[in-house]
């Protein structure tokens, strides 16, 4: 859905900004408003050099941000999966409390946090399988030097699963300040405002629309990258999946018993 809304935002830019061109062209007189048109062109230049630089900066930091969240969500999934693996050595493989709180916790990840986020929010069912895996963590004593050293595995895995978590419910809310969209804002409308007032009763229309067509749909297009990136969680075709979790689940559940619905809810 977001990615049509995305698509028609470009098409009225690029033609809005092609209608603004060829109206100013229609009224402007026959040798232009410009009485030194080369010095006119280098302070679009500059203009519009800035503007790309900084653009691509912030689009170049959205994707950082993007890829953080992608892999933090990744190493969630994986550090899970070891987790399964340590509570078949503490619990034994017929063993019900922790491996029935990963699948739970699994579940709720994919089915309740994953659309918080699309919100900027977490999930207290999640968070409330974290806890409860915690006690029932604390009730284990372990006997073996097999079980002792699973016992000590298990804290490296569940750091690993929280800096994931942490990863990716980071990336919920926007990275992009306000200030910063508004001066993107003012370059974009700074660049094709001074191409409109460049226009040229001497040329074709085409030739005219073209070059601020293409300015238009450049400058659109990274801003709408920069948007969609800032909100990797949103309905767009790009946007992160669960994907991870979701083959870890296909996983880990395995038959154990869950104290918990398909969707993580507690039962």
């Amino acid at each position: 859905m977001l990615t049509w809304i995305a698509l028609l935002i470009l098409i009225v830019s690029v033609s809005a900004a092609i209608i603004s061109r060829l109206f100013v062209r229609s009224r402007i007189p026959e040798q232009g408003w410009f009485a030194d048109p080369p010095r006119a062109a280098t302070t679009l230049s500059v203009v519009g050099t800035m503007t790309a630089v900084l653009l691509a900066f912030v689009i170049f930091f959205s994707l950082q941000s993007y890829q953080h969240a992608r892999d933090g969500a990744s190493v969630e999934g994986v550090a899970v999966t070891e987790l399964h693996d340590v509570a078949d050595v503490l619990e034994g493989h017929s063993g019900r409390a922790l491996h029935g709180g990963l699948v739970c916790y699994s579940r709720a990840v994919i089915s309740d946090e994953w659309p918080a986020m699309r919100t900027g929010k977490s999930s207290e069912v999640v968070l409330a399988w974290v806890e409860t895996m915690g006690r029932d963590f604390e009730g284990i004593e372990p006997t073996s030097a097999k079980q002792q050293a699973a016992y000590a595995q298990w804290f490296d895995q569940q750091a690993q699963r929280r800096e994931g978590r942490r990863a990716r419910l980071a990336a919920a809310t926007a990275s992009v300040p306000p200030p910063l969209w508004f001066v993107l804002g003012v370059g974009a409308w700074a660049v094709v405002a001074y191409m409109c007032l460049q226009a040229d009763r001497r040329e074709g229309r085409l030739i005219q629309a073209a070059p601020i067509g293409l300015v238009a749909m450049l400058v659109t297009s990274g801003l709408l990258v920069v948007f969609l990136l800032d909100h990797p969680y949103a309905d767009w075709s790009g946007s992160i999946q669960p994907t991870e979790m979701r083959r870890t689940l296909s996983f880990i559940d395995d038959g154990h018993p869950a104290p918990c619905d398909e969707r993580g809810n507690p039962t």
